[in-house]
């Protein structure tokens, strides 16, 4: 299968410049956007991307003027269907609407070919987002005008507010109605911008073009300061690849646009210098004010207002609010601090499905730290009976740290139960419910891994570190197993020796066989000796050991080995040698169904294991 490149991607090494490079710098991001860096922009519109630009009634359009370096940030409306990705194939956007004669942007002459422009295409319902920056190649006598496309790429659904239209009006419906211009904010004005949930940001350079993207939060995000000579907003975490506010580190002309979406259709766009500042460096009183009711913001970016226009009617859709970014920080004691919300679903064997959630709003860099090994706490109202408070369950994250820490992401693994309300209600969750599902966020905790140290909960140092690790689970159990392999090949410390026994009836209950086997190959090439085997304890164990170690054969992979039969003395003796009974060269992890626990201690003990390298734990499902 060849790689994206081959589909239209740009061929970058690294796409980011100096003022990007340097917040990337500052907020830990360097890494992670290296990774995405070659993968992100395409040349053209990919055909993913172009189905969702001609169904919506608004485009988002920022105008840069590089000789000028001058910006506006503007809206276009108009009925579906104005916007037409298709008839080009994705090299153009030619958009069948003029934008409205009293925006700033028409006033000053920017619709006209070689204007650099970013420009954003939002499904507010799905909160489907994508960017398009390019330039502008053509105007007809009507105003209507096309963009060549030099960069195109998607955007996560972050910050994003669900409206539909209400009313749908005509592009250019209400022109006449006057406009009003000043160079501070008014009162009118001020209500809109602080009422706001988004608004629209416009940058630009003349080396690397313009962009445009929302930038969204709860209803008051936006603060109006120094007697409306100030525009300031917190820094949310998003992407950490920092494309607008980088640019404004090499050209600080940026320009907002913000729109009454749901009364008036009022709109107010302000251009001016915009700069960041971060937490520690913020002395103004005001924005200290800022600060102490914003906890989640990384810094704050502060717009000096230069001039603003004030259009009536600028928007001639209603549109109605359906529901604020579940993303979006909350105040305190309004709910749950974090909500855990669901990402995508992955079947692992016939009863266990993987759940990857990610944290809403995304905690400040550092704020939440999930260590190796970890497991979380959920609460999940929708089973909430009669009782006082939501009921809670405990399962193991079984992805690693680093995905935590890069993307506020983690993974559960969840056997379905019969009768357990819990797996019950993940398990049958469809596609459409997952996107509304109310999971609140509780915390991780636990030490139940190798690289944990017991007492402290701390890391361990590689000294410390016993040289050998074991682990004997039953079903489910494995997911503690599961946890250290994924934190095992990221990051140290690990064993000189790594054996896990999972024991199951039949194949069609064995989850985790593909991470089992990818961790051979990369603990081997860090030097840790590894072994994976698969207990088969079903009445046809000896006719399905045939079958899985033939699938093992065919797939080339040696460090899974398969034994039909229970967990026994003979087998421990077998698969660990004679040196590994020492107390302190061993530690042994149990989990699985009580039966199993004490038939596994039996064993352990009988084959002169001490029992005091037991580590065990169990969990409610």
């Amino acid at each position: 299968m060849g790689l994206p490149g081959e589909l239209g991607l740009l061929k970058l090494e690294q796409p980011w410049h100096a003022g990007e490079r340097l917040l990337q710098g500052k907020q830990g991001t360097v890494h992670t956007s290296d990774e995405m860096g070659p993968r992100i922009y395409h040349k053209v519109i990919p055909e993913s991307y172009r189905d969702m630009v001609g169904p919506q009634p608004h485009f988002m359009v920022s105008f840069f003027d590089p000789d000028a370096n001058a910006c506006w940030s503007s809206l276009v409306f108009a009925r579906p269907g104005f916007a037409d990705c298709e008839t080009s194939d994705g090299t153009h956007i030619d958009v069948a609407a003029a934008l409205d004669p009293r925006d700033a942007a028409a006033v000053a002459g920017m619709m006209k070919p070689g204007i650099m422009v970013g420009a954003v295409a939002i499904d507010f319902m799905t909160r489907r987002r994508n960017r398009f920056n390019g330039v502008i190649s053509h105007v007809d006598q009507n105003g209507h005008f096309s963009i060549r496309i030099t960069q195109a790429f998607g955007n996560c659904p972050k910050y994003i507010t669900r409206r539909r239209v209400q009313r749908m009006g005509e592009n250019l419906e209400f022109v006449t109605e006057p406009v009003m211009e000043a160079s501070e904010i008014g009162a009118l004005e001020q209500s809109i911008i602080t009422s706001a949930d988004n608004m629209y940001f416009g940058t630009g350079t003349a080396e690397h073009g313009a962009d445009m993207n929302i930038r969204g939060g709860s209803p008051g995000f936006v603060r109006v300061l120094h007697s409306g000579s100030t525009i300031c907003w917190p820094d949310y975490t998003g992407n950490g690849f920092y494309m607008s506010l980088g640019n404004v580190q090499l050209q600080k002309n940026a320009s907002l646009v913000f729109v009454d979406w749901d009364a008036t259709g009022h709109g107010v766009q302000v251009a001016g210098s915009v700069h960041t500042i971060e937490r520690s460096e913020v002395v103004d009183t005001e924005m200290l004010k800022v600060l102490e009711e914003e906890p989640q913001a990384l810094r704050l970016v502060v717009m000096s207002v230069h001039g603003l226009r004030s259009i009536p009617r600028y928007s001639p859709h209603v549109y109605e609010k359906v529901e604020l970014s579940p993303y979006n920080p909350r105040a305190q004691g309004s709910g749950p601090e974090y909500l855990a919300v669901l990402q995508w679903v992955r079947q692992e064997s016939q009863e266990v499905r993987t759940f990857e959630l990610q944290l809403a709003p995304l905690p400040k860099p550092g704020s939440v730290v999930l260590k190796p090994e970890q497991h979380v706490r959920l609460a999940l109202p929708a089973l909430q009976g009669k009782e006082a408070s939501p009921p809670e369950r405990t399962w193991t994250v079984t992805s690693s740290p680093q995905w935590f820490a890069d993307h506020a992401r983690f993974q559960i693994s969840v056997k379905l139960k019969h009768g357990g309300l819990a797996s019950t209600w993940l398990h049958q969750l469809s596609r459409e419910e997952m996107k509304s599902a109310n999971i609140h966020f509780l915390g991780f905790s636990g030490e139940f891994g190798p690289q944990l140290d017991p007492s402290s909960g701390e890391l361990r140092s590689q000294v410390s570190m016993p040289r050998h690790s074991v682990f004997l689970t039953a079903g489910i159990g494995s997911t503690p197993a599961v946890a250290a392999l994924a934190a095992l090949v990221e990051s140290a410390p690990r064993p000189e020796t790594l054996t896990i026994f999972s024991s199951v009836r039949e194949i069609s209950e064995l989850a985790f066989l593909q991470r089992l086997a990818e961790a051979g190959r990369t603990l081997a090439q860090l030097s840790v000796s590894y072994r994976a085997v698969i207990l088969l304890t079903g009445s046809d164990s000896a006719n399905e050991m045939k079958k899985l170690e033939m699938m093992l054969k065919q797939n080339s992979i040696s460090s899974v080995q398969v034994e039909a039969g229970r967990l026994s003395t003979k087998l421990l003796t077998d698969y660990l040698p004679e040196a590994m009974q020492v107390s302190e060269n061993i530690e042994a992890f149990l989990c699985g169904p009580a039966g199993f626990e004490s038939a596994a201690r039996d064993a352990w003990t009988a084959a002169g294991f001490p029992s005091s390298a037991i580590r065990s734990e169990s969990f409610a499902y």
